[in-house]
């Protein structure tokens, strides 16, 4: 216990909370440092919170205003802090699965490096994963990156992204890392190691990383064999508390010929693996985490992919006041029209921002439909054009919504009109609607 010197009597510190924060979230400083600055701040917070309520006197510093400095120091939220470790990590391949679809394998191998990671049973002093993700465009790769930096670190904003077709020249290493002394950009620092130095709980994303100049993959090598860079001032930087993720299309075509059947999806992978190994150095290679593969995705993913797409639709829409329903017949017509195999899942959410939103936002400014409204998006009769049905605020007099336990929304109410809006769909297609919400 230590005494506070911001005119706060008798404050007592949660030593234990204290130094588990101390100690598992390394922000840059030493003992005894480190846990000094914390007691202060955390006095100084605790101050704030209680000053409004006339009680300092006797006030007690409570983890959650340890947890409110280290997120400001850390950058990650206070309700990741506050979460559990352990179930965190038990449940993290199956919060990564709700969100990348078609990739189990690949989820598993990253979820698995992770948990030996941060358990302390992988490689102490190196980042808490490495990985070379590896497969064709819309397969979801950046889709894991970003889910891993949402579950790890509480946040999508976790995730620091560098496009590496960027960084093809003589000059790119000193970009990352900074310039050193008498050099032009000297004040900028790095690219790389300034985003880290201030963010040091993240997720990195080098996207097509073989296209980077050789002398940066050299750097990358130090950085996940030691866990650290020197900046051009000569300061180091702390990669440990990263997970790096590396992605590349080097041999895609070939697991496209394995799922066209043309060849075996092993010979597909065989051929992609001997590319990688020709085109990167083997100390490069050797000092990843993992190299995953993620294979094509089949229609029945795609399917998948497409319901939780229209399920942000609906998120976004709900933030109007606006319910919004959707017939499995409606997500068949926006898979056809948005697939393109060259490109994967990534067109959908662009086909669902410029048809399907543009439409909505239409109807908005129309007043075709207001906070209150019930929609339903169905297909015509030959099932290939999207059809929106509008039932409007006026309308809903009366009507009451309940929820099964299995998150499907039913309507109870007199009005007739307003049933057969809502199970129109239903009738029309027997599955039932694919997407609802209230």
């Amino acid at each position: 216990m230590r005494s506070c010197t911001h005119e706060c009597q008798q404050i007592y510190i949660y030593f234990r909370k204290l130094m588990d924060f101390v100690d598992v979230f390394n922000i840059g400083r030493q003992f005894p440092d480190k846990a000094i600055d914390l007691i202060d701040e955390a006095c100084i917070a605790t101050i704030k919170r209680v000053i409004p309520a006339n009680s300092v006197k006797g006030a007690v510093v409570l983890p959650n205003d340890v947890a409110q400095v280290v997120s400001q120091w850390t950058g990650i939220p206070v309700c990741a802090l506050e979460q559990e470790e352990k179930d965190k990590l038990i449940h993290l391949a199956d919060r990564l699965h709700e969100r990348v679809v078609g990739q189990d394998e690949a989820v598993n191998v990253v979820a698995e490096a992770v948990l030996c990671s941060l358990t302390g049973l992988d490689h102490p002093g190196q980042p808490i994963g490495s990985f070379l993700f590896l497969g064709s465009t819309g397969v979801g790769k950046t889709e894991l990156a970003k889910a891993l930096a949402e579950q790890l670190f509480a946040s999508e904003k976790m995730l620091v992204r560098f496009d590496m077709s960027e960084y093809v020249g003589s000059g790119s290493v000193l970009r990352l890392i900074g310039a050193p002394p008498s050099h032009d950009g000297y004040d900028d620092g790095g690219q790389l190691t300034e985003k880290v130095r201030n963010r040091p709980y993240s997720v990195i994303l080098f996207d097509e990383v073989e296209k980077a100049d050789p002398s940066v993959l050299n750097i990358f090598i130090q950085l996940l064999d030691d866990g650290v860079l020197t900046d051009g001032k000569g300061r180091t930087v702390d990669f440990k508390n990263t997970v790096i993720i590396m992605t590349s299309n080097l041999g895609a075509e070939h697991l496209t010929a394995g799922m066209a059947g043309e060849i075996t999806m092993d010979a597909a992978r065989d051929l992609l693996m001997k590319q990688v190994q020709k085109h990167f150095k083997p100390e490069f290679l050797n000092r990843l985490s993992e190299i995953v593969v993620f294979e094509p995705l089949l229609h029945d993913k795609l399917k998948e992919i497409v319901k939780i797409q229209m399920k942000s639709v609906i998120a976004r829409v709900a933030d109007k006041g606006i319910s919004l329903f959707a017939s499995d017949a409606a997500l068949d017509v926006i898979l056809s029209e948005s697939y393109n195999p060259m490109y994967g899942a990534r067109p959908i959410r662009r086909w669902l921002e410029k048809n399907v939103m543009t439409k909505l936002s239409q109807m908005l400014v129309k007043g075709e439909a207001s906070e209150g409204s019930m929609m339903s998006i169905d297909t015509t009769d030959d099932r290939n054009k999207l059809k929106y049905e509008v039932a409007k605020k006026a309308e809903l007099s009366g009507v009451v919504c309940n929820t099964d336990s299995g998150g499907m929304a039913t309507v109870v109410s007199p009005i007739k009109r307003i049933v057969s809006l809502l199970t129109r769909v239903t009738r029309k297609h027997p599955e039932g609607p694919a997407l609802k919400t209230l």
